[in-house]
């Protein structure tokens, strides 16, 4: 008999979960794009999001840039980080990406080109340990990027493309 009442409660828990999760989550942000215009390097796209407002992407392309601010925007959703573009130059090797962030401040990344430069400050953004892209530097064969990490001080990457060094650089951060 306890063993019919555990199947039988089992049934009921399950339909009843089932019926609560069929509800839906509530309704999700929507995001547009608003503007867009030429940057040096590619393309910006601005976003307005019914959840943040407004949200900036860069990269070599009008594709890449609205990517890039969508990306954004769900790192947004996920972490209540709120990143948007906020400065594009040219850096040795190729380009620098300067991202304004409501927990991290400013987040610099690097890339041979703007799309590259792009995700590397959103992904050192996501590493949520205060890191940003400092300085670039030829060396034989490549590029060297250091980033500080206000936890752990300086680190270096080097690759043979300013993408290559700043993603080993990243990655040694533990990103």
């Amino acid at each position: 008999m306890a063993r019919k009442l555990a199947v039988v409660a089992a049934v009921v828990a399950l339909v009843f979960g089932a019926a609560v999760a069929s509800a839906g989550p509530a309704a999700a942000a929507t995001c547009s794009a608003s503007s867009s215009g030429p940057v040096t390097g590619g393309q910006s796209v601005t976003l307005f999001c019914s959840d943040v407002g407004f949200v900036r992407g860069y990269g070599s392309d009008l594709t890449a840039a609205n990517q890039e601010a969508l990306l954004l925007h769900q790192f947004f959703a996920s972490s209540g980080d709120d990143c948007s573009g906020s400065s594009v130059a040219t850096a040795t090797g190729g380009f620098q990406v300067t991202l304004f962030c409501s927990v991290e401040a400013f987040v610099t990344g690097y890339g041979s080109t703007l799309t590259d430069a792009a995700g590397e400050a959103r992904q050192l953004a996501m590493l949520s340990r205060d890191c940003s892209g400092s300085s670039v530097a030829r060396v034989s064969g490549g590029f060297d990027v250091a980033i500080f990490c206000s936890t752990t001080g300086f680190i270096h990457g080097r690759g043979s493309s300013l993408t290559g060094a700043a993603q080993n650089a990243r990655l040694a951060a533990g990103g």
